[in-house]
């Protein structure tokens, strides 16, 4: 926690002395710095063509969430700030005597921004047209992205974690959820989940109950594994506590999520389903629309992006960056290769040998 003050303290030295004329000795300043720190350097004036203070500026770097300033440009360059996600809501069939004849289709795009709330409207147009009853399947269609949706190089151990939920195509409420854990009453009691209902995952608890002070509680770890189905299993220990302990878990399959939402969202409705929630991941050509919402505009969720490091944004937009310039589903290779061949053709920006698999930074591949 110390050196938090101590690269502040010197880094401001730094950017005080960097507008002066005077040669500036970096090194007296980096050797307050703790035994093995490395440090890479730049500063510039803005609008000045070149740098007045560098120091190791060829050495490559995690950016960590300061790939975003970078994915941000290649998004406005490519996309536009009016540039919005549109998810829409589609059929083949006929609407005939309150049944829709044929399948429904959802087609998701990454939308980052995505809620229940507006699926929820979604089929209330439905409900509005009379339909009661659906004879097909009910389609999830992911085609807007392919292959994994995890990054390369993102560690293991956050993968659980709503601040690095996979971007899938399909994204609602930002693929998180909450639980509460509440210990037992006496040590080897296993502790109980609360979990509200309108959440379609499955959680269960292998976590014992340990007493307050004993040597075991000094090391009690909590872990999660992810089963198919979006099913969730917590395993370690956890000290006796009077107050329940709040969890946050990232959805590892978004189609399935998606689906289950809609499919609860039909019987609220009291629209009923023949057939079965499938995901359609090969591209089709949109059909007959019956309802969509779209995202705000672009400039909007960078706006949010940057100032929050929303991670979910960030990685949505790359591969909609990839998506968009080559006209392929996105990837994390197409949005790589587009944001390097953007950032070039439009901006005058050669990133060179650089290193870059994501949009957020969260991967520990990234060097800059």
């Amino acid at each position: 926690m110390r050196l938090l003050p101590i690269f502040r303290g010197i880094f401001y030295t730094l950017s005080l002395l960097s507008f002066s004329t005077l040669a500036i000795p970096v090194e007296k300043y980096i050797e307050l710095l703790p035994d093995g720190t490395q440090v890479g350097l730049i500063t510039q004036t803005v609008g000045a063509s070149s740098p007045n203070l560098t120091y190791n500026d060829n050495q490559l770097s995690l950016p960590a969430s300061t790939q975003k300033v970078v994915t941000a440009l290649a998004a406005l360059l490519q996309l536009g700030g009016d540039y919005q996600f549109t998810t829409t809501m589609e059929t083949e069939g006929k609407i005939k005597n309150n049944q829709l004849e044929g399948d429904l289709i959802f087609r998701f795009s990454g939308d980052p921004t995505l809620t229940r709330q507006q699926l929820r409207a979604m089929v209330a147009v439905l409900k509005q047209a009379g339909v009661t009853k659906i004879t097909g399947n009910l389609l999830i269609d992911t085609s807007a992205f392919s292959s994994h949706d995890k990054a390369p190089g993102w560690v293991w151990n956050d993968m659980t974690q709503c601040f690095s939920a996979p971007p899938s195509a399909a994204i609602v409420d930002k693929n998180c959820f909450s639980v509460l854990l509440q210990s037992g009453q006496k040590e080897g009691d296993i502790a109980t989940i609360r979990k509200a209902s309108f959440y379609p995952v499955t959680v269960l608890s292998e976590v014992e109950t340990y007493e307050k002070g004993s040597t075991r509680t000094r090391f009690c770890e909590l872990d999660v594994t992810v089963r198919d189905l979006n099913t969730y299993v917590i395993t370690g220990c956890i000290p006796k506590r009077e107050e329940a302990m709040p969890l946050m878990f990232s959805i590892q399959d978004g189609a399935h999520w998606a689906g289950i939402l809609l499919k609860e969202e039909l019987q609220r409705a009291d629209i009923e389903l023949d057939g079965y929630v499938k995901r359609r991941s090969q591209p089709k050509a949109s059909v007959t629309v019956l309802a969509q919402t779209q995202s705000k505009p672009l400039h909007t969720l960078l706006t949010t992006m940057l100032k929050e490091s929303d991670n979910m944004i960030a990685d949505a937009v790359f591969r909609t960056i990839g998506r968009e310039y080559y006209g392929v589903a996105g990837t994390w290779r197409s949005g790589a290769d587009a944001t390097r061949a953007i950032l070039k053709q439009k901006a005058g920006i050669d990133l060179a040998n650089t290193i870059m698999v994501d949009g957020s930074g969260l991967s520990r591949h990234n060097l800059i």
